[in-house]
């Protein structure tokens, strides 16, 4: 899946719905789906554990820095940062 694939299904996401647990699970499931994944119970409150650990601790920058050391084109890190700002 491209970049701009994930960034378009990312902003369709209501923001209502990162604000509870239960909506984070709904949005992962729902990102599973489109991918082709299923994602047991145990692996979704992984998941949101992480996105919670992540939203407080890091930056836009940081979480920039991440993408480019595991291997994201930096094409594709500099599309990311135009569109969020």
């Amino acid at each position: 899946m491209d970049i701009s694939k994930i960034m378009s299904i990312l902003s369709s996401v209501p923001k209502e719905k990162l604000r509870s647990d239960s909506g984070l699970k709904e949005v992962f499931r729902d990102l599973g789906r489109k991918s082709g994944k299923h994602f047991s119970e145990q692996e979704l409150n992984e998941f949101v554990a992480r996105f919670r650990s992540m939203s407080r601790t890091e930056s836009v920058g940081s979480l920039m820095n991440k993408l480019a050391k595991k291997g994201v084109k930096a094409d594709d890190i500099n599309q990311l940062r135009r569109r969020s700002r």
